[in-house]
């Protein structure tokens, strides 16, 4: 069955989200496409993985299409998306994971208020290349207003 990671187009992104409302109602994971507002256009997808009930914590991931990049999109997802994970779910963290090489990830995670938190090594693995990434973090405290 095709995963979200490797999904190599936006229609196997979108069939990948559609499977996920039994993910959902178990709370394993939450799948959310990135929509033009009124319009049938899909921008990208965003969501919760790795959801540690125990300590209340998970990874989100985010991905916007070709075309649509650098005008903020994913940005405003992870915002609120996290803000979703900590009022709606009680999550207590949200972390961000992006690979040391990956400056548009990286980007995205400051911009959305994330916290740097360092380099672990060895955290990733993208096309079984293993990559050292940088840890962002999210916390309910982010969002007080």
């Amino acid at each position: 069955m095709l995963g979200f990671e490797s999904a190599r187009s936006i229609s196997d992104a979108a069939a990948y989200i559609g499977r996920q409302p039994d993910t959902w109602a178990r709370g394993d994971a939450y799948s959310f496409a990135i929509l033009v507002y009124r319009a049938d256009v899909r921008l990208g997808g965003c969501g919760f993985s790795q959801i540690n009930h125990g300590h209340r914590f998970t990874n989100v991931y985010y991905w916007v299409r070709a075309g649509h990049t650098a005008r903020g999109i994913a940005t405003r997802a992870v915002r609120l998306l996290a803000r979703f994970g900590c009022e709606r779910l009680a999550l207590q963290r949200i972390e961000v994971v992006a690979p040391v090489g990956n400056t548009p990830s990286i980007r995205v995670a400051g911009k959305a208020g994330a916290l740097r938190e360092g380099i672990l090594r060895n955290r990733v693995i993208l096309h079984e290349v293993v990559h050292d990434a940088v840890m962002f973090s999210l916390v309910p405290q982010d969002f007080v207003t």
